[in-house]
């Protein structure tokens, strides 16, 4: 069983709340000094706008620079889930998708659907002629349904299996229906309000992760726990502290 930890970007890392104010003289970047501290992160800046590959090239290699075993995971362009919507040019934009994850060693790509994205007939043909028409190679698919797919668990589960791709959840809200190749993948949102991302894990939310990640560990040996929300990066390393004394 292995455990990765994370968090959905890094952007709103501070390096100066963990490392000084002169933090800058050890890191080049606020990239670099993240990688020091995290072994994982979800590049989710590429939901919004597609990086370069020299963009790619340059976080991988800084990156690497303070952490050989850093690994990344790369939120699917807004283009093929939002837009588009698995039709028309989601093929192409897929394609881009893919030489990122590559260019950064990316085993996973994350779909995210929109709510407005419903489990239609119409929807599952284009999901069905999207997953039947790309060349995904060896990158893992995990797909994050929102909206009323969660009304019909089975669904989720038979769209998941049919199309071979993992099915990424908030553990907190909804229980995972299919691992694909023994892989769990977790983005914790929280549960703030107005904005849900607005959220501090207690440590007992954080004891009920853990707990899923225990009793999954006969359906999953890989498991993916992105945090998502405004505590994310304390949360993360809080989180670590749990596991490292369960293991």
């Amino acid at each position: 069983m292995r455990i990765h930890i994370g968090n959905c970007g890094y952007s709103y890392f501070q390096p100066a709340d963990y490392f000084g104010d002169d933090w800058k003289k050890n890191f080049k970047s606020v990239l670099q000094a993240y990688a020091s501290k995290f072994s994982c992160v979800e590049i989710n800046s590429s939901f919004y706008r597609i990086p370069k590959i020299q963009t790619a090239e340059r976080w991988r290699e800084e990156a690497l620079e303070v952490n050989r075993n850093f690994v990344f995971t790369v939120k699917a362009f807004q283009g093929i889930t939002h837009v588009h919507k698995f039709s028309g040019r989601s093929l192409q934009e897929f394609e881009v998708m893919k030489q990122i994850c590559e260019t950064l060693h990316a085993p996973i790509l994350l779909l995210q659907s929109p709510s407005s994205f419903a489990p239609s007939k119409n929807n599952l043909e284009k999901m069905k002629d999207f997953f039947k028409k790309i060349n995904r190679g060896e990158l893992l698919l995990a797909w994050e349904p929102r909206g009323k797919w969660w009304e019909d668990e089975k669904l989720v589960e038979k769209t998941c299996r049919e199309f071979e791709i993992i099915n990424a959840v908030d553990p907190l809200r909804n229980q995972p229906q299919y691992f694909g190749k023994g892989v769990a993948y977790f983005r914790l949102h929280g549960f703030g309000w107005p904005t849900m991302y607005g959220y501090d894990f207690s440590k007992k939310e954080l004891e009920k992760i853990k707990d899923i990640c225990m009793q999954l560990a006969d359906k999953a040996e890989e498991f993916w726990v992105m945090f998502n929300n405004s505590a994310c990066y304390e949360n993360a390393l809080e989180f670590e502290k749990l596991i490292q004394k369960e293991f």
